[in-house]
């Protein structure tokens, strides 16, 4: 494990994201298929995000000793397609996030202009904020603006969720990546999200495409070389890393793109 009140991430980085199945995205039902995924990848990445179990058991396995960052998912009450998908609550708190070990912890709110509830996510978002900053923790914050039920992927809206999470004081943003042509469109468009906060963006990974898997890798490539064109501080990648037939070659191609800019 790492400890808590060390200096933040240094991008740039690949943080591994491992908190999808505790929001019922079980792309990988047998649970040692997918620690065995996970700790494939995670020699070339610079840190993890992930849900208490998968957490506690790679790090169980020593693979989270330092410079490995580790983030505990906090929030993961929304299941995927349920009525209350929206309903990010706490599953873990900030004093377990520090009492562990953790070097902080990650925390997602969507943004859905279109439901009056959506003022309780950012009160938790700023209550969390404010926990484990007094904590000595960093918060990685992944801030989406949500619509008819799903992730916004336009440019003004991934700026909207950035600017919204940073100005309430998140460190740490995670946001997709912008929906745009790729080469100079698409470097243009992460550029303007990184400009429009003061903190490091990571940008995420999402679905992997359908695709044949040669295809979704060349696919993956490109995302990540023109997000780090356009300034990112790095990517959070899971399932497109993870699901992929040798996620330690994928990881180690991916790094090496993230650490040469």
């Amino acid at each position: 494990m790492t400890g808590a009140g060390q200096p933040a991430l240094e991008p740039p980085a690949l943080i591994l994201a491992a908190d999808h199945r505790a929001r019922g995205v079980v792309t990988v039902e047998r649970y040692a298929d997918y620690l065995g995924a996970l700790r494939a990848a995670l020699p070339s990445c610079d840190g993890i995000l992930a849900s208490t179990q998968p957490l506690r058991q790679l790090a169980a396995d020593g693979l989270l000793r330092p410079p490995c960052r580790s983030y505990l998912s906090v929030n993961r009450t929304g299941i995927a397609g349920s009525a209350f998908e929206l309903d990010d609550r706490l599953v873990a708190s900030i004093d377990t996030a520090a009492g562990e070990g953790w070097t902080g912890i990650k925390h997602m709110v969507r943004i859905d202009l279109a439901d009056p509830a959506g003022a309780g996510a950012l009160e938790l978002l700023g209550q969390v904020l404010d926990q484990a900053r007094r904590a000595g923790l960093e918060a990685l914050v992944e801030t989406v603006v949500w619509r008819d039920g799903s992730v916004a992927r336009d440019t003004d809206s991934v700026v909207l969720a950035a600017v919204v999470a940073h100005d309430l004081g998140a460190p740490l943003l995670k946001v997709p990546v912008p929906h745009a042509e790729p080469g100079s469109p698409r470097v243009e468009a992460v550029a303007r999200v990184v400009a429009s906060v003061g903190v490091p963006v990571l940008f995420l990974g999402g679905p992997p495409p359908d695709a044949a898997p040669s295809e979704r890798r060349r696919t993956l490539l490109h995302e990540v070389d023109d997000v780090m064109e356009g300034g990112a501080a790095g990517v959070a990648l899971g399932r497109r890393l993870y699901l992929d037939g040798d996620p330690a070659e994928l990881a180690k191609t991916v790094a090496e793109i993230v650490h040469r800019r």
